[in-house]
């Protein structure tokens, strides 16, 4: 039907680059680092060991800040971190939320009960101050969500 929401650019949404990320990242390699030099001035293996395993600890959160959180997509509009969300419904609803979005009536979304994993998939990409929202309708079709509204862009 029409675009799948993952697939679409979103003109509003920019990556930029996470300066914090990087700074914490190198802060903890860096204290990391200390704990492994430090640790072979200690006298007990217990203590030395717990200062290697920190080391560690620290290092492997360094690196996952410098490989998944170096970029950040925002609004630009706000500079607000972007959230991606997938809420399920079940199938029996998917006449009346698809009725409440193509009418503009997000606020009725409440209302229809959520469920762990059903048919019905709402994809919702929005910013963490609230003041832009994108969303499209799916479907579970056999082997794959199907859109099934289009994406919907609204600013509040």
């Amino acid at each position: 039907m029409t675009n799948n929401i993952q697939n679409t650019q979103i003109d509003f949404i920019q990556k930029r680059f996470n300066i914090s990320a990087l700074l914490s990242g190198i802060v903890l390699i860096g204290f990391g680092a200390f704990l492994f030099i430090y640790s072979s001035n200690m006298d007990g293996n217990m203590l030395s060991s717990a200062l290697i395993f920190f080391g560690i600890v620290s290092v492997v959160f360094a690196l996952f800040l410098l490989i998944a959180r170096l970029n950040v997509e925002v609004y630009a509009k706000t500079n607000s971190p972007i959230v991606r969300r997938q809420i399920y419904f079940d199938a029996a609803d998917f006449y009346n939320i698809k009725s409440a979005i193509e009418n503009d009536k997000l606020e009725t979304l409440e209302k229809f009960n959520r469920v762990d994993e059903g048919n019905v998939q709402l994809y919702v990409v929005h910013s963490k101050d609230r003041k832009f929202a994108v969303l499209q309708l799916l479907k579970y079709e056999p082997f794959d969500f199907v859109p099934q509204t289009d994406v919907m862009v609204r600013e509040f």
